[in-house]
């Protein structure tokens, strides 16, 4: 078996996701904008790990969505970078391309073409 790239790997015990948890409610709930990546930083976590264990689905969930509004107001209100917000906001999914999607067909809507009267030979139209 070849040896794990980064030396043993780590084990994350019940107690340990608990003490997780509990750290990133309080995380989330100090820090105006939260950050992932600090947070994984700060408790020697991958931040990939973050990620990995379902348990911190929840507690991640809610450090993303307070990010997410809080840059949304900072970016609308003029209080941060106008293009710090909107490459943060974009790492999040958000996009500011305008994406128009047409199959050919309205739905519930019928045209009738009319073919206009020929020119009777009089020029003035």
């Amino acid at each position: 078996m070849a040896k794990h790239a980064g030396g043993r790997p780590v084990v994350y015990t019940k107690k340990r996701i608990e003490e997780i948890v509990k750290a990133m409610e309080e995380y989330t709930e100090a820090n105006a904008v939260p950050i992932a990546a600090e947070f994984a930083y700060l408790h020697k976590i991958r931040k990939a790990t973050l990620y990995e264990i379902p348990e911190l689905a929840y507690s991640l969930k809610e450090m993303m969505l307070k990010k997410e509004f809080q840059l949304e107001k900072l970016g609308l209100s003029g209080k941060a970078p106008v293009a710090m917000v909107a490459f943060s906001l974009k790492q999040m999914g958000w996009s500011d391309k305008q994406e128009i999607k047409h199959s050919g067909e309205i739905a519930g809507s019928t045209f009738t073409f009319v073919e206009a009267p020929k020119n009777s030979g009089n020029t003035d139209t």
